[in-house]
This record gives C-alpha cells, sequence and structure tokens, in this order.
C-alpha cells in the first residue's frame, strides 16, 4: 500500500470547488479571453448503472447524475418530516409538519404552549387548520411543543455559514440553553424526544466548539435514552464525529462518517466530505475499527475517490470482501470514464495538446491504469459473481479499445450481441462495437465512406451526441494522412470557413468530386446543397476566383469565374468598381442600382486595357478607370467585396512587414486581406504619364500616392489609422506622387477640392 499525503475528501470537495475559479483561461487574438474546455469523447450510457441508486452521485461521476441531486438540506428536511408523521400515525400532513417545525416563529410555538392548559381555547392564524397543531392541542402534546420550543430557540445558534465566513457564535447564550435542555431532557418522559434534545445539546456544544463538552454529552445522555431507530441517532452521530475531528482523533471521526455515508442520505453529503484519513497506519487503525464486511467495504470505497488512491486496488478489496457490493459497479464505470477522457480517440483528438497543457490530460501512467483495470475486469468477468456480470463483459471489450486493439475489442463485444440481461446493455454494447469500428479505420474508399453515412443514420448515432465529433475527428485524421485535404477541411471546418483565405489545393479536390459521376454517400453528403441536386461547385468556383482576384492575377480570376453557369454568376454579389471614390472610408459603401457581377467586372477591365493599347489619346482615361476598379476592389476601397468575402479592421492593427494574412478565430488559414496596391498603382502611373488633361493627371497623381502610401503601411508595417487623418511620419520615397501633384498640379480645380477634402493632404501639403 502506498503511503498517502494528507488524502481527505473535504480538502478533495474544496480543491474541486476551487477549480472552477481557476480554470484554464486562454487569451484569444480576438476581443478577449475565452474558456478552454477539455476536449474529448465519451460512449458510456449513464444507465448502465442504478442511476436512483443512493451512492450513485458521489461515484458514477456522471454529470447526468450530478444534475439530478438535490440539495442535502430537501433530503434531510423530508426524512425528517417523514419521522415526525410516522410517530404521530401519520395523522399530520407534511406540508403542516413543514410550518410547525420550520416556518412557525417562536413566538407562536408559544402561544400554542399556552393554548394546551386552556379547555376552550381557540387556535388562530395559519395554525387554525394545521392538522399538525389541531393534534398537538387535542392530544395535550406538551413534551412535543416544549421540545419545538426548545428546538426553535437553539436554532439560531447553530447556522453553518459559509466557507468562507463562520458566524460569530454567542457562546454563552448556547451554554445557557444547553442547561436549559438538560433540565427538559430529565424531565421528559418520551425517549423519542430525550434522543431529539440530545441532539440539540451535542450540536450546540459542537458549534461553539467546546467538543470535549459534546463528547461528554453523547457519553452521558445516549445510555440513557431507549428510542426506536431513528434518523436522529446518525445526525448525532455526525455531530460527535466532527467533535472527534475537533480533537484531532480523525480515525474514530472518519469511521462514524463512513457509517453514516452508508446509513443515512440526508447527511451522507456531508459525511463524504469529512471522511479524512492521511496515513497508512490512520488507514489501518481505521479499517480494525469496522465491525462488518459492509463496513469496510464503505471504507473502501471512500478511499477510491481520493485523487492519489490506486482506484483499481480499492475496487479488488471490495470484490474480495463483497463480489455483490452496490459500490463495485459505480466504481468501474467511474474508472472506465477517466480512461476514456485519457486514451478514447488520442490519435486523432485535435485538442488534445490542449488537453495536455490545461488539464494534464493523459494522466500519467494512464496506461498503466487501463492495464490494471483491465486485469481486475477479467479475473471478475471469468469469476461471474459480480451484480451485473453483462457490465463486466462489456467493459473488458471496451477497455482493449481503449487501449487501441480494436481486432480484440471487436473479438469480445461482437459475440456478445443479443446475450445481454436488459435494453440498456445492448444498446451500450451495439454502441461500443460501432466506436471499435470507426477507431479502426485505416482505409479511404467508397465502402468506408458508405459505412460511415449508414453509421450516421442510426439511432444510436443521435443516442450519442460524441459520436458526431469522433467520427468527423477520425475522417479528418485518416483524409489528412491519405493527403485528401478537401475532404478533411469538410470534416473539421464549414465550406464557409475556407472564404477567409481560400485554399487551392482544397478547392481543386473538392470540384473534382461535384464533377465525379459516381460519389461515395459521404461524398454526396460534403458536395450536395438542401436540394440534393445541386453541388457547391459554383461556390468553390466563386471561391477560386476570389482567391486569384486577392492576388490581383485577373486573367486567372476570370477563368474560374467563366467555369460558372451563366445563371449562377449573378448570385455571387453586383458591384460597382468603376466609381471614383477618393476618401477612404470604411463604412461608406454606396450600393449601386446598376452593378455587375464579377464575371463582368473583370471582362470590362480586360476590355478596357485593350481599347487603351488601341487608342492612345483615351489610353490614359481607360487605365484610370481600370486603377479605380482595381483599388476599389482592395481592403481600403468600397468595393472590397469583390476581391474578399471578410474585412476586420482589426486586421490593420495586426499588420506586419509584408503580411496580408491575419489571425482570426473562425479562419483556419488565417484571414486574408486584399491590401497590395501594387497593380493599381501600375495603372494610375501609365494613366498620369500618358495623359494630356491636368485634371486627369491630377487624380492619377493622387490615386498614386494614396497606393504608394497604403504600400508603405503593407511592406513597413504600422499601427496608423488608415482612415484618419492624421499625417504619418513616412519617408520621402514613399510621398512622390504627393509631391508631384504639389509641384504640377496646384492650379487644377482637382487640387483645390482635395486639399480641402483630404486633411491629411492639406496638412502635408501644406508642411512641403
Amino acid at each position: 500500500m502506498k503511503k498517502y499525503k494528507n488524502i481527505s475528501l473535504f480538502g478533495l470537495s474544496i480543491f474541486c470547488f476551487l477549480a472552477t475559479l481557476l480554470v484554464p483561461i486562454k487569451i484569444s487574438k480576438g476581443c478577449g479571453p475565452y474558456y478552454n474546455d477539455f476536449y474529448g469523447y465519451s460512449f458510456l450510457n449513464p444507465n448502465i448503472i442504478d442511476l436512483e441508486a443512493p451512492k450513485a452521485p458521489y461515484f458514477a461521476g456522471f454529470e447526468k447524475v450530478f444534475r439530478q441531486i438535490k440539495p442535502t438540506e430537501d433530503i434531510q428536511q423530508k426524512d425528517n418530516l417523514t419521522e415526525w408523521q410516522e410517530r404521530f400515525c401519520d395523522g399530520p400532513r407534511l406540508l403542516d409538519l413543514q410550518y410547525v417545525i420550520y416556518k412557525s416563529p417562536l413566538s407562536e410555538m408559544r402561544r400554542l404552549k399556552t393554548l394546551l392548559k386552556q379547555k376552550n381555547g381557540k387556535l388562530t392564524g395559519q395554525l387554525a387548520s394545521n392538522t399538525f397543531a389541531r393534534h398537538l392541542q387535542q392530544n395535550k402534546c406538551e413534551e412535543a411543543v416544549d421540545y419545538l420550543i426548545f428546538a426553535k430557540r437553539c436554532e439560531p445558534h447553530v447556522v453553518k455559514g459559509s466557507s468562507w465566513n463562520t458566524p460569530q457564535r454567542d457562546t454563552v447564550t448556547m451554554q445557557f440553553l444547553i442547561k436549559d435542555g438538560l433540565k427538559a431532557f430529565k424531565k421528559t418522559k418520551s425517549h423519542y424526544f430525550r434522543l431529539r434534545y440530545v441532539y440539540q445539546l451535542i450540536r450546540l456544544a459542537h458549534y461553539k466548539k467546546d467538543y470535549r463538552q459534546a463528547l461528554d454529552l453523547y457519553d452521558d445522555l445516549m445510555p440513557k435514552t431507549d428510542n426506536d431507530p431513528s434518523l436522529i441517532e446518525d445526525w448525532i452521530l455526525g455531530h460527535k464525529a466532527g467533535a472527534l475531528m475537533g480533537l484531532g482523533r480523525n480515525v474514530e471521526a472518519s469511521y462514524l462518517y463512513s457509517k453514516i455515508f452508508h446509513n443515512t442520505p440526508s447527511k451522507r453529503a456531508s459525511a463524504y466530505r469529512s471522511f479524512s484519513i492521511k496515513t497508512d497506519e490512520e488507514w489501518l487503525a481505521c479499517l480494525k475499527l469496522c465491525q462488518s464486511d459492509t463496513e469496510r467495504a464503505t471504507l473502501y470505497a471512500l478511499r477510491a475517490n481520493d485523487p492519489l488512491s490506486h482506484g483499481v486496488e480499492e475496487m479488488r478489496a471490495i470484490y474480495e470482501i463483497d463480489p455483490k457490493n452496490e459500490h463495485l459497479e459505480l466504481l468501474l464505470v467511474r474508472e472506465i470514464q477517466k480512461l476514456e477522457k485519457d486514451l478514447l480517440g488520442l490519435d486523432f483528438n485535435k485538442k488534445k495538446s490542449s488537453n495536455r497543457r490545461y488539464f494534464k490530460i493523459p494522466r500519467k501512467g494512464a496506461g498503466k491504469n487501463l492495464l490494471d483495470l483491465l486485469q481486475l475486469v477479467l479475473e471478475i468477468s471469468d469469476e461471474n459473481k459480480a451484480e451485473t456480470p453483462d457490465l463486466w463483459h462489456i467493459a473488458e471489450g471496451y477497455l482493449e479499445l481503449l487501449g487501441g486493439d480494436y481486432y480484440a475489442a471487436k473479438k469480445t463485444l461482437t459475440p456478445l450481441k443479443g446475450s445481454m440481461a436488459t435494453v440498456v446493455l445492448e444498446e451500450q454494447l451495439d454502441a461500443l462495437i460501432m466506436v471499435a469500428s470507426i477507431d479502426g479505420l485505416d482505409e479511404v474508399n467508397t465502402e468506408m465512406e458508405d459505412l460511415i453515412v449508414d453509421y450516421e443514420k442510426t439511432e444510436l448515432f443521435t443516442k450519442y451526441p460524441d459520436f458526431d465529433k469522433f467520427i468527423r475527428d477520425k475522417l479528418t485524421q485518416l483524409y489528412k494522412e491519405k493527403e485528401y485535404y478537401g475532404k478533411a477541411f469538410l470534416e473539421e471546418f464549414k465550406l464557409n470557413q475556407l472564404k477567409y483565405f481560400p485554399q487551392l489545393e482544397i478547392i481543386d479536390e473538392l470540384i473534382a468530386i461535384c464533377q465525379k459521376e459516381n460519389r461515395s454517400k459521404l461524398e454526396n453528403e460534403m458536395v450536395l446543397k438542401k436540394d440534393g441536386i445541386t453541388t457547391i461547385e459554383s461556390d468553390l468556383w466563386d471561391m477560386k476566383g476570389t482567391y486569384f482576384l486577392g492576388q490581383m492575377q485577373l486573367e486567372s480570376a476570370l477563368e474560374a469565374f467563366r467555369q460558372m453557369p451563366r445563371k449562377d454568376r449573378d448570385d455571387y454579389g453586383l458591384f460597382n468598381p468603376f466609381r471614383e471614390e477618393f476618401i477612404d472610408c470604411i463604412n461608406c459603401r454606396v450600393i449601386d442600382t446598376a452593378g455587375y457581377n464579377k464575371t463582368v467586372i473583370l471582362e470590362q477591365i480586360l476590355e478596357l486595357e485593350y481599347k487603351a493599347k488601341a487608342d492612345m489619346e483615351k489610353g490614359a482615361a481607360y487605365y484610370y478607370q481600370i486603377g479605380n476598379a482595381l483599388y476599389n476592389m482592395t481592403y481600403f476601397g468600397y468595393e472590397w467585396e469583390v476581391a474578399d468575402y471578410f474585412r476586420s479592421g482589426t486586421s490593420w492593427g495586426g499588420l506586419k512587414s509584408g503580411e496580408a494574412v491575419f489571425a482570426h478565430g473562425n479562419a483556419p488559414y488565417g484571414n486574408h486581406e486584399t491590401v497590395n496596391c501594387s497593380l493599381p498603382l501600375y495603372y494610375y502611373d501609365k494613366a498620369f504619364r500618358l495623359t494630356q488633361n491636368n485634371e486627369l493627371g491630377a487624380r492619377a497623381a493622387f490615386m498614386a500616392a494614396k497606393c504608394q502610401q497604403n504600400l508603405y503601411f503593407t511592406e513597413k508595417g504600422s499601427n496608423y489609422s488608415i482612415f484618419g487623418n492624421d499625417i504619418p511620419n513616412i519617408p520621402d520615397e514613399y510621398r512622390q506622387y504627393f509631391k508631384i501633384l504639389k509641384d504640377y498640379y496646384s492650379n487644377t480645380a482637382f487640387y483645390e477640392e482635395v486639399v480641402e477634402e483630404c486633411l491629411y493632404f492639406e496638412k502635408y501639403a501644406a508642411r512641403l
């Protein structure tokens, strides 16, 4: 047996609470921090164990179970009221008992005591119709009313408080109450109420931290009660355990807590938290206190929940004591659940790095834990003595699967089909066989893809939500290994996420799938739209053309757009990038009523270039129009959507030298922005050099100056706002066209207009 290191379930509960406050937070590149959740898969059906079992919440670990737990106070109150009702021959209604015992004020109970001494006294207020109050009055139950008055006097002094704020105790008054309670105890004839007085007295001593007095009261008073079995005895035992713990006698205390945990649902949570064994010596001493195998099994079960404990050791010990013990199967499920987190899908889990970094999963020694558990499961499965043998047979196959032996897992699980004792276990078996089949896939072919679609259509697939991400992650890994990057992308992401930065290799592969005559079922799922007929091929051609436009490769872009059927081309937007706009404004887009699709825009640009070469006299104006169209399609222009799908204002702030791809939370390959103004600058420069018209020359020079300024920002990097009016500190070699505009075109109408409208140019011109 390994050495303990301050093992305490109370400490564990505190750690779990703190862990909720210390959830790993990863700083995002977007707007702020985001919580980094564990990412894994689970295919255990919570219903394979009895979720109604009293101890299920403490050992099973299923979130579903924990959501079903009622607050301890509710359980305690219900059990207490039920016992009161039984003691009064089931006469009073529970709600009436609840009002008198838990809600009525002390003054009301004192008035009731007065009425007991009157011959014709009448109950008033809420007590008038209360069946319990009427019973107490009619039967002159003075001892019951005296006890209720005393309990209500004690209640304000035994408030628990929070973990962070212990209330100030009035120990003097509490001691007076103890004296009054002792007097009442001696006068009371009913052993049931004598027992309840003992509870109140020991509770008072415990809360005022006079632990010695609490134990003395227990030793003195408990032998003087002769009551039928009552839940109050375990409540008293809990305060005795607390007093022992307060005096450092945690072995005796932990033994008592284990008994309470086993016997009393209403005190199970507090007993579970309070159980504390710190060394091997204490553990052996605690075991010696046990008076039955049931008590010993409970101790092992409690110890199994410590994070430093080896669950398999405790399970083996419990099995040797009692093969059908209720704790065994709960612990089995919990241990498998932990191994699921460690090992299931580890090869292809897309967040395994963050799991390791933030959650230390897989745990150190997870492989050994699996082998140890598998050995125990094999032994128990072979002996067939467990409460639910089928569960252990299934566990054997699942552990083989978690160990990576898919062949052995299917060989173990498949012969079990049709032999399970319950529908739930049969379904669990089918689910795990499917998991093994998926996890063992290693080929990419039509047969495999059709099998996946068949799985997705089963009822099992919808019942186990993790099947979807399990299949997707497995296929993503498999496709990447076989270099099917298009399919891998669609398993991991949505098609729209490719628009941030289209990848030609992925697009071409998906186009080829769209054009296949005999697609697999899975390929159809990938490329067919909701109508079940139309494919995503036009979307892909638009994406490919837009990619080339973003790179300013006009001919390649046009070739891609022309592959799209004419009837689809208008579906991807109508634009007019030929309009003049001299002031960049990120939110100033004007929607033209007469727009062109992307194919027409490129055809017009190429036609303008042809005209410019054919007609030297008008060439400058044509080149200027081309420059406008191309500039307006960049990040800086009002028709940026022609060459891009997504423009982010945060991109500019993160601009580094020469980069046009920026990190974005929803973009697998980053977000590409069309920031390169070299091609528009080329056409503006040609227009400026060819024109004989000063006004056109001024316009071309100004737009060339803007392109040159943007090139400085994109080549050198800057935090300067492109949409502001401040004068950035830009070297003169990037101000050549501004200088030309001032030196040669200062007498044009356009010059006066631009100086008035463009504040940063006005300031620049003033300092030259």
